[in-house]
Parts: C-alpha cells; sequence; structure tokens
C-alpha cells in the first residue's frame, strides 16, 4: 500500500474487487484522479465482464436462425409441390374432361361401339389433410356415407392400398403412408355411382377436400355377335401407365380386339377446366380451360346383316350335329375386306366396358366351350380336305401332275418298311371302297385322299412333291404364318417340317407324315381365317391378299381422314390355267352328281358356287366326331364373296358345315341391294 499526495491510500496494481488509481510515468497519481471525490472515483471504477452468458445467448440465436432455415428449405424444396398442391387444392379446382371415344360403325353406317355417360368418385392422395389421420378417418366415413359403401373401401383406395404396397417394397408403414399421401395422381373410389348418390356428393364436395367427381364415357356395346372381334376397353393398368404416362389412372383404354388395335386413333384427347374457388368451394372465376377432343370415328368392313345370318345359320347345325363350338369367317376375295365373322359360343363385352365381377369372369373362364376365345382368327385346328385345292394347285405348278394325270382310288395306300419289308403300313381313304381312276379335277370333286396321298408324298411311279416343297407352297398360301391382319389376337397356326418334328418330339421324319399333311391332316394346323385367305387366293387368281377390318377413318365432323388400301402379300406363283382347272374342279363340287356338296347349294343360291367340303379327324381313337368344314365361293365367275366354316366336332363337313353356308349365300344374294353392299 502507498501513500497517495492528498493523503489517499490507493493501490498501485489492480486486485479484483479493488479500486484503481491511475498514476504517470512517476508512480504519482494523475491529476484529475486527485482531486475527483470518492463517490466520483468510484463510477469509473473497471470490472471484467463474465462473457458466457452472451455466448450461450449467441449460440440459442445461432441454433434458432439454422433450425429456421432447414425448415424453410425443407417447406420449399423438400415439400414445396406439395404444399403448392395443398395451397392451389385450396384456391384452385381442376376438373377433367373426359375425351368421348370414337364411335365403331359397320360398313353400312350401323353404330357397333358407342359411348354412355359413367360418374366416378375419385380422390387425389396429396389434396388429403397427411398430418391428421383423425381428420382423414372422418372425411372417409363421409364419403363412405355418401356413396353407401363401407369406410374401410374409402381408407383402401385413398392410402390402405397404397402403404400395403410400399411395406410389401421393404418402407416402413410410416414411411409407406408417408410417400402414398404425396402422390398426386388420382385414385378410383367408385365407379359407376348411381344418380342420385353423386348428386348428393356433388352438394358436399366443397367439404371434402382431396375427393371430386368425375364423368366418364364407358363403351356400350350393340352387337355381341361381334364381342371376340370389337373386343372392349378397361380401366388402365400399372403395365399401361408405364408404358405411356399420357394416361391418368381413370381412365379407359382399348383392352382387346378393335379397341385394343386402334387405341390411339379412338381414345382422344381429355379436356381440362381450372377454376379459382372461395373459402366455402364456390367458383369465383374460370382461369383455364382446353376442351375435350373426341377420338376419331372408325368404320369397319363388317356387314352386320350378313353377320347376323351366318351367325344364326351355324348356330342351327351347331344344334343339328349337337356341337358345343364353331367359327365362320366371310371376306371379299378381290379386296381382303372382312365382312362377317363368327365365334360360338360368344360373350357380352359389355360385362367388361362397365366393370366384370370375379364371379361373372370365373363363368366365362371356366366355360368349356371358350366363349372368350376367337376361334375363327386366334384358334388352330386340323383343316381337312379343304386343303386340297392348295396342293392340287402346287403340284401343277410344280409338274409333279398333269390334268390328266390319273391315280387309282381302291380306299387305300400300302406302303412297305424300307428297312423291314415285313412290316407294311396302310393309309385309308374316307371311302373305302374307293373311287376308282381319278384326275385332279375329280379328286377335288371326289375328295379322294387316295389321289392327294399320291401327289403330296409319292407312290407308285408318281414321285409326289414331298414335304419341303409342300411346306414351301402353304406358306405362299400364307398357312404356318402370322397373319397380317388388324387384329392383335391371331395365330400362325402350323406347317410342320421334319426340323420341326425332330425338334418337338425327337422322332424323324416319315412318308405318313407328308401323306397326314397332304389332306390337311396330321400336325398340320390353321386357323378359319388363313384358310378364307388362300381359299381367295384360289378365287381371285393367286393372290394372297391381306384381310383387314378397318375401312376409314373420320373426324367428329365426318371428313374423311384415311381409307383403307388393298395389300397384296404374295401373288403369281401358281399359274393361271392352273387355278382355273381347280376353280373348275370345286365348282363341279356343288354341280355334278359325284360332287361331296351337291346339289342343294345348286338349286338354292341364285348364282353359281365353287367350293370344297373338309371333314377333319379329331381322335385318333375315333371317341369325338370329326369337325366340320366347308369353304365356298360365289359367283363363280366373278368372285365376291369367301366364306369358311367351321362345327368343330359335328360330324361331316357336308352335312353340318356346308348347309349353314348354303343358306348365307342363298341369302346374301337374293336381298335387296346385292351380296356386298
Amino acid at each position: 500500500m502507498s501513500k497517495s499526495l492528498f493523503g489517499y491510500a490507493g493501490e498501485t496494481n489492480a486486485q479484483k474487487g479493488r479500486p484503481t488509481i491511475k498514476r504517470d510515468k512517476g508512480g504519482h497519481e494523475q491529476w484529475s484522479d486527485a482531486i475527483l471525490p470518492a463517490d466520483a472515483a468510484a463510477g469509473v471504477l473497471e470490472t471484467p465482464t463474465n462473457k458466457r452468458p452472451l455466448l450461450i445467448v449467441a449460440g440459442l440465436i445461432i441454433l434458432g436462425a439454422v433450425a429456421l432455415a432447414m425448415q424453410l428449405a425443407h417447406l420449399q424444396l423438400m415439400e414445396g409441390q406439395r404444399n403448392l398442391g395443398l395451397a392451389d387444392g385450396n384456391r384452385l379446382r381442376e376438373k377433367v374432361t373426359r375425351a368421348p371415344r370414337g364411335i365403331i360403325y359397320d360398313r353400312n353406317k350401323v353404330v357397333l361401339a358407342e359411348n354412355l355417360a359413367s360418374v366416378d368418385i375419385t380422390v387425389t392422395p396429396s389434396l388429403l389433410p397427411r398430418n391428421d389421420a383423425a381428420f382423414r378417418s372422418l372425411l372417409y366415413g363421409k364419403v363412405a356415407g355418401l356413396l353407401g359403401i363401407p369406410p374401410s373401401e374409402v381408407a383402401a383406395k385413398a392410402e390402405g392400398e397404397c402403404q400395403a404396397k410400399e411395406v410389401a417394397a421393404g418402407k416402413k408403414p410410416a414411411i409407406a403412408l408417408a410417400a402414398c399421401l404425396r402422390d398426386s395422381r388420382a385414385r378410383l373410389i367408385v365407379s359407376n355411382v348411381e344418380r342420385d348418390r353423386w348428386l348428393a356428393f356433388d352438394q358436399e364436395s366443397g367439404t371434402l377436400p382431396g375427393f371430386s367427381l368425375d364423368t366418364n364415357p364407358i363403351r356400350q356395346y350393340n352387337d355381341d355377335t361381334l364381342s371376340a372381334i370389337l373386343g372392349y376397353t378397361g380401366r388402365v393398368s400399372q403395365p399401361d401407365l408405364d408404358a405411356d404416362p399420357s394416361y391418368k389412372s381413370t381412365d379407359f383404354i382399348g383392352k382387346l380386339g378393335i379397341e385394343k388395335q386402334y387405341e390411339t386413333l379412338l381414345r382422344g384427347q381429355n379436356g381440362i377446366e381450372q377454376t379459382e374457388v372461395d373459402a366455402t368451394g364456390r367458383p369465383i372465376k374460370l382461369l383455364a380451360s382446353r376442351p375435350a377432343k373426341a377420338g376419331s370415328n372408325l368404320t369397319l368392313t363388317i356387314d352386320l346383316e350378313l353377320q347376323h345370318k351366318l351367325t344364326d345359320a351355324i348356330k342351327a347345325q351347331m344344334q343339328a350335329s349337337g356341337a358345343t363350338q364353331a367359327a365362320g369367317i366371310a371376306i371379299n376375295p378381290k379386296n381382303g375386306e372382312v365382312l362377317a365373322v363368327v365365334n360360338l359360343p360368344g360373350y357380352d363385352n359389355n360385362l367388361f366396358a362397365r366393370g366384370i365381377s370375379q364371379n361373372e369372369y370365373q363363368k366365362l373362364v371356366k366355360n368349356g366351350a371358350q366363349p372368350l376365345f376367337n376361334k375363327a382368327i386366334a384358334g388352330a385346328f386340323p383343316v381337312g380336305s379343304i386343303i386340297k385345292p392348295l396342293i392340287s394347285s402346287a403340284a401343277l405348278q410344280e409338274r409333279a401332275i398333269t390334268p390328266s394325270t390319273t391315280v387309282t382310288d381302291t380306299g387305300s395306300i400300302v406302303i412297305t418298311n424300307k428297312y423291314d419289308p415285313s412290316i407294311k403300313y396302310t393309309y385309308r381313304s374316307y371311302d373305302p371302297g374307293g373311287h376308282g381312276s381319278v384326275n385332279v379335277a375329280k379328286a377335288i370333286a371326289v375328295s379322294s385322299d387316295v389321289f392327294f396321298y399320291t401327289i403330296g408324298g409319292g407312290h407308285g411311279a408318281i414321285a409326289g412333291l414331298g414335304v419341303t416343297k409342300l411346306a414351301n407352297y402353304y406358306n405362299k398360301f400364307g398357312l404356318g404364318q402370322m397373319p397380317a391382319i388388324d387384329l392383335p389376337e391371331k395365330t400362325a397356326g402350323r406347317v410342320p417340317t421334319p426340323e420341326w418334328k425332330q425338334k418337338f418330339s425327337g422322332q424323324p421324319w416319315t412318308v405318313g407324315d407328308t401323306y397326314n399333311i397332304s389332306i390337311g391332316q396330321g400336325d398340320l394346323l390353321a386357323s378359319p381365317l388363313q384358310m378364307a385367305v388362300a381359299e381367295a387366293a384360289v378365287a381371285n387368281g393367286g393372290k394372297v391378299i391381306q384381310p383387314h377390318f378397318f375401312k376409314e377413318l373420320a373426324g367428329n365432323n365426318g371428313d374423311v381422314t384415311r381409307t383403307a388400301q388393298v395389300k397384296i402379300q404374295t401373288e403369281n406363283f401358281i399359274d393361271s390355267a392352273h387355278l382355273n382347272l381347280v376353280k373348275r374342279a370345286m365348282r363341279d363340287v356343288v354341280r355334278q352328281s359325284y360332287g361331296t356338296a351337291c346339289c342343294r347349294i345348286e338349286q338354292s343360291v341364285p348364282v353359281a358356287v365353287a367350293a370344297k367340303t373338309g371333314t377333319a379327324e379329331t381322335d385318333p381313337n375315333g371317341k369325338r366326331k370329326p369337325h366340320a368344314w366347308f369353304t365356298a365361293f360365289a359367283p363363280y365367275e366373278d368372285p365376291q364373296i369367301e366364306i369358311v366354316v367351321l362345327v368343330q366336332n359335328a360330324g361331316e363337313g357336308a352335312q353340318y358345315a356346308a348347309p349353314a353356308v348354303r343358306e348365307t349365300l342363298e341369302w346374301c344374294f337374293t336381298r335387296p341391294g346385292g351380296c356386298i353392299k
């Protein structure tokens, strides 16, 4: 302690909690310090500050700022779209106007498929209250009450089904639910809602966030005889959405037949109307709109009157024979237009368009008569003797025979095993007594199996075509190949070869195999469509014409924008002289007393007809009846129509298939306006 100049004691060195006297270099107090009173001096005492509370406060401020920044980033970046959607969902209403699907007509402008209005209720998960499960539950209950369905069904469609799918993919339930509620795609709750219910729903729609009422045009099919051809529409599936994101989950899409084939032309473009609403949900301003654009109208080559006649005629023969399945097809041999297609039994495609129940679907699937199967175009069957005009044309073209070549038909051919002469194989004709000496013309008319065994596989002095040439000509006629028809459901059938047999069964090809495919048996399979196209090539002078259903396309104003073009797949592979001989032989089938279809067609139909019968064995043990086939074209001089009819497991073609063709041709050529309108 030092003595101050003025008698005040003060510390030279500052100590904690003690006053500090400022001194000069000589240790003397500064003048200002010496003259100030003690209380004044106390006002300038310096005490070190404790910084810890300040650091704590600053840290809290920084943490708060970081948390706020992170939340803002989450809202802006991670949840921006959803929050915008929620905000717009409260302020904006977007209504989708479904585009009417194009109408489908027959060739005479008879409506085959049109549209009916259907009301759907949908939910958009991203517009639901995401963080309030209790409110969502109340919402589901209210919607369920309006629609008359259990609340659990509404909840399942809105979130449950999606959540279950996400959980199955490995997500935790909470994360899965959050992901599902971020989905901005509409999900269907109920379709085809009754009028009273959707009116009640519409009145309450302002209090049902996330739920909306949509009007959807659904298909009405006016003729069930064409169900296998027209197909049907149905709700889009996930694979449909994956393939084309322009579809919405509540849209309809062509599932089968013409509806699927021409989907892009028929579907049109949906319209959108965006409206601003007030707090009560009432519209106050139209913000934007795009009108729906209807799909194009499609006219088919089908003649509905002819379709009905051929269907009725085949049904009568099914009843007469006890058969449960049949098919038939009529085409124009000049241009490939498909005029009629019969598949029996059929089904009502309206069941699918409106939403078929599981029970109804199972009934159709389990029906042994296969009503869902397009037998005429996608079915493959042994064809029997209607193959004989084709092999005759090939044998003449390859000079395996001449018009005067004869074969003695004794009712069978016996072949000796070249490795073991004691083994003999007998190939019989349908007529055990045979037909005596026949040339190609008479062989076609009487349907001599022995003659065609010979020219196909060879016997005696006739070498025959052999399997390679035979298969090659069958291919040229369109057999064994996928037909280029404008329909998704079709078959290539089968033209067997030695390579195919070796691969399929591990067995070598034999002459017996060639014999079998020479008469339309064995492993040779074809559809009624393929046989109609092939037989039409005989009728039209050797042109294998591409068959088609498309006739023309028109816009909503009726202006035709596209018409069908005739497309020839193969031609000039058979000389006209050979085809004329075969055609004359087919004419003899119905007019000569020895013809297999003599003579009611000749007496009934007012124009000249050429034809061929066929009876195809289906069971080597003979427990099932053979398939009955018949093919014919008319008029003989200038063919306008080619018909092929198959009555499965009915019996003889001349007995059960020919009458259906005869009745159809008689009606066709006597109706006002002619056979082809």
